[in-house]
């Protein structure tokens, strides 16, 4: 007859915690995924909102390994405020001055008005495609 004996300390190492192996492995796959989203994120060639080209881009990240109720994790992404409608494009909306000026182009001059019907715009997904690197591991 065999005797198991359980030891609760080294299996929660082993499962929960940071240091432990699947800590570690949740760490190495954030880091995957966030390279896959940099190598995929769209960069404009003059930059976007104010902000240089690339903004975006050098603006995601993974987050150091966590752990709440659930478990493990690791957050991978961005806290720039355009990023959703890069990943997920735009539905024509309505852009309104938010004062008693014109919306105008910095860059070029042009003056549009104190309301525009934007087109919308076209899904340039980066950050859900980068979680398919996961699959060739």
């Amino acid at each position: 007859m065999a005797r198991v004996v359980w030891n609760h300390a080294e299996a929660e190492r082993l499962l929960n915690s940071q240091a432990g192996p699947v800590g570690r492995d949740l760490h190495r796959r954030g880091r995957t995924v966030e390279r896959g989203a940099k190598r995929r994120c769209p960069v404009s060639e003059d930059g976007s909102n104010g902000n240089p080209p690339g903004h975006l881009r050098d603006s995601i990240t993974a987050s150091e390994v966590g752990r709440d109720a659930a478990g493990l994790y690791v957050d991978v992404g961005t806290d720039v405020d355009y990023a959703l409608p890069v990943e997920l494009g735009s539905r024509p909306h309505v852009i309104e001055s938010g004062g008693d000026y014109p919306l105008r182009n910095p860059k070029t001059g042009q003056v549009f008005g104190r309301r525009v019907n934007h087109p919308g715009t076209k899904a340039q997904p980066y950050l859900r495609p980068a979680l398919d690197d996961l699959r060739g591991e």
